[in-house]
Order: structure tokens, then sequence, then C-alpha cells
């Protein structure tokens, strides 16, 4: 009969005690800043410009150039093209 089961989950080895409950208040309390009407206006104007350029650097036509390789493609389509319809007119 086993009297005992080891628990493998808890390794207290080289960690702190657990405190589950226990809330640790913050070092210092967060201090509010009162802006002017006009400085807080510019404020948020100058955050939303900044979001709007983060947003809108990251699209995918911003971000992707157009590849080498579907110029060369289309250019040779183009002069396949030009040349089937060049040979159409000899004849």
């Amino acid at each position: 009969m086993v009297s005992s089961v080891e628990n493998n989950f808890v390794n207290t080895s080289g960690r702190p005690a657990l405190t589950v409950g226990v809330l640790n208040p913050p070092n210092a309390l967060h201090k509010p800043v009162l802006y002017s009407e006009k400085e807080a206006d510019t404020q948020f104007k100058q955050l939303s410009k900044d979001i709007y350029q983060a947003e809108h650097s990251q699209k995918f036509e911003q971000k992707r150039k157009t590849p080498l390789s579907v110029f060369l493609t289309v250019f040779a389509a183009a002069v396949g093209s030009g040349y089937l319809v060049y040979r159409k007119m000899l004849k």
C-alpha cells in the first residue's frame, strides 16, 4: 500500500515560494498628469498620426515590390504574341 505520492509538478528548489491568493502592492502609484486642452489635442493628433502611419506601413502594396520575374514574363509574353501577330500578317 502506498502511503504518499511524490509531487513532481512543484519544484521549489531555486524558485521563490508561490504566493497564491496574496496581492503584492506596487512600489509607487501612478501619478496622473493634467494637460491643457490645446496640448492634449496636439498630443492626440500626433498619436493618431503615428498609429495611422504604422497601420498603413504594414500594407502589402507598401511592403513588397513587383518581382523582376513578373516583368520579364510579361515582356516575353508581349514579344511572343507580337511575333505571332507579325507572322500572321505576313501570310
